[in-house]
């Protein structure tokens, strides 16, 4: 077994990061669950993507934790993973980018405390100035 790998954000950016990254390595070789969250979501349905999120991070995580992958730190996606967090061994990272999404699926075998650090290391060493 491998740390369980799950996406929450706004609209499709999960999806498609996950598309390109499969179409760079041909193949996915690590299960990713996916939860997408409307851009302009509004209270009366908060509940539904609450208990979408909730479920798939229960689910995804198998016993050797879960890495959540979030979009923007503080947004509803986000937040909602965080609450959810203290529920199972899962650990949250935000920011995600394809560098992130690509070191994370390189290193997929690690442990989650290993695995949450090669994301975060992979998102900000991603990101270049010049």
């Amino acid at each position: 077994m491998s740390t369980g790998i799950l996406l929450v954000t706004h609209e499709d950016i999960g999806a498609q990061l996950v598309a390109v990254s499969e179409a760079i390595f041909k193949q996915r070789t690590t299960a990713i669950a996916l939860v997408s969250i409307p851009a302009d979501i509004g209270p009366e349905v908060l509940g539904k993507y609450a208990d979408l999120i909730r479920t798939a991070m229960l689910a995804q995580e198998n016993g050797e934790g879960l890495l959540v992958l979030t979009d923007v730190y503080g947004a509803t996606p986000d937040n909602l993973a965080r609450y959810f967090s203290t529920e199972c061994n899962a650990r949250v990272v935000s920011g995600i980018n394809l560098p992130m999404l690509l070191r994370v699926l390189n290193y997929a075998h690690q442990s989650l405390e290993q695995l949450c650090q090669t994301a975060s290391s992979g998102g900000i060493k991603g990101i270049q100035q010049g």
